[in-house]
């Protein structure tokens, strides 16, 4: 059986924030929004082209790693 790496598939962003929070309004179907900012401007990409839009908007990556201070909560 031949699969698909992950990376390959596309992901569905907000466009305004970036967010990958993206849900769909059961009312209207197929009409999907961004839980995170509530604007429907939906965009696809794959997952190497939305970590670089975001880096360029947000100036870090979305995912990184962060060294813990004590207290923690600070």
């Amino acid at each position: 059986m031949n699969k698909k790496p992950y990376d390959d598939e596309p992901v569905y962003f907000c466009k305004r924030c970036l967010s990958l929070n993206i849900r769909e309004l059961p009312i209207i179907r197929y009409q999907d929004y961004c839980a995170d900012c509530g604007t429907a401007d939906v965009g696809i990409a794959s997952i190497e082209e939305w970590k670089k839009m975001y880096k360029e908007k947000y100036g870090h990556d979305y995912i990184e790693k962060r060294e813990l201070k004590w207290p923690y909560w600070c």
